[in-house]
């Protein structure tokens, strides 16, 4: 028995590891796929290059949106999430949604929770989701609360998704563009996503929270967030140099005009569970075009898409432990 005892261990550590194995892939999606985030600036911050205010100026909006829409039809993404679309009251035509819905992303599913109305140029924000397949969208439950303000300008909001008939919590998150007070609201968020976590009944391993997103490790609230849910950037692994991760950029006409002589930084953001496996991920919607119609009388010659690039990812989520 002293000779075979070894031999049996060995045996049963083989099929441990080998159920071990077969376990570990069927811990993941079996696909991946990919999501964007970019913010379409709502044009509600004065240009300080020019007397004139582009608030309301849907000319210069669209000239902005069709150059997004040229670009989504190159990557199209599988999840495209947006802050700050904006829709004209009894205006079709003047809708961000409806725009991209006619172009780049038409067959996509969405998802739009009000953020804000705006009286003086009548029009309202929203937070919003566009689904492609192989993912799809469900639907939210009404009992639930849908959007959170976050100070003057923030402000989160959820969206329900399938994949292969796993559920994915996608959470919309627009922290206040005053990064001084930005970090105190954190404790607000984790707050409101632990809830939402409960009353939706899915793990952390399946949540997403994109969206306009400032910190860093030496950031309180910032790091506590990341470490309650056991998050990480899609960043990691993807920037040889910080500058790579940069989504804002004085060469950008736009965010020059309204940066109030702030440098550029790295705002823009895909949360993700730990375990999740990213595959790629880094700066979009960079395109430039040398002349803008609209936007000279704004001091912007050059046409920008928004202030602020686009995040991408192409990732993989972990599957919830039953």
């Amino acid at each position: 028995m002293r000779v075979l005892a070894p031999l049996l261990v060995f045996g049963l550590l083989q099929m441990s590891c080998a159920l071990l194995s077969g376990q570990s892939q069927k811990e993941f999606d079996e696909r991946s796929f990919s999501v964007l985030n970019l913010n379409l600036f709502n044009q509600r911050t004065p240009s300080a290059l020019s007397v004139k205010n582009w608030k309301g100026d849907w000319l210069f909006r669209r000239e902005r949106i069709e150059l997004i829409d040229e670009q989504l039809r190159v990557s199209r993404p599988d999840i495209v999430v947006f802050q700050e679309a904006i829709t004209r009251r009894d205006s079709p035509s003047e809708s961000d949604m409806n725009i991209l819905s006619a172009g780049a992303l038409e067959g996509y599913e969405w998802d739009a929770s009000l953020v804000e109305s705006y009286r003086d140029t009548q029009e309202v924000q929203y937070n919003a989701a566009a689904v492609g397949l192989p993912v799809k969208l469900l639907p939210r439950d009404p009992n639930i609360k849908s959007v959170w303000p976050i100070g003057v300008d923030g402000a989160m909001s959820y969206s329900l998704l399938e994949l292969d008939q796993n559920p994915i919590l996608l959470v919309n998150l627009q922290m206040p563009e005053a990064t001084q007070r930005a970090d105190a609201w954190y404790s607000f968020v984790r707050n409101e996503i632990r809830g939402l976590l409960k009353a939706v009944a899915i793990c952390p391993k399946r949540m997403i929270i994109s969206g306009h997103i400032p910190g860093s490790s030496i950031w309180k609230g910032y790091s506590e967030l990341v470490s309650e849910f056991s998050l990480k950037d899609t960043t990691s692994g993807f920037c040889e140099a910080a500058s790579d991760c940069l989504t804002t950029s004085t060469q950008n006409d736009l965010f020059a005009a309204i940066n109030n002589g702030q440098g550029a930084s790295h705002s823009e953001r895909i949360l993700v569970h730990t375990d999740s496996i990213i595959f790629s991920s880094g700066t979009s919607m960079m395109k430039m075009r040398p002349n803008s119609v609209n936007g000279p009388k704004y001091g912007v010659h050059r046409l920008w898409a928004s202030p602020s690039f686009g995040w991408e990812a192409e990732l993989r989520l972990s599957r919830c432990q039953q």
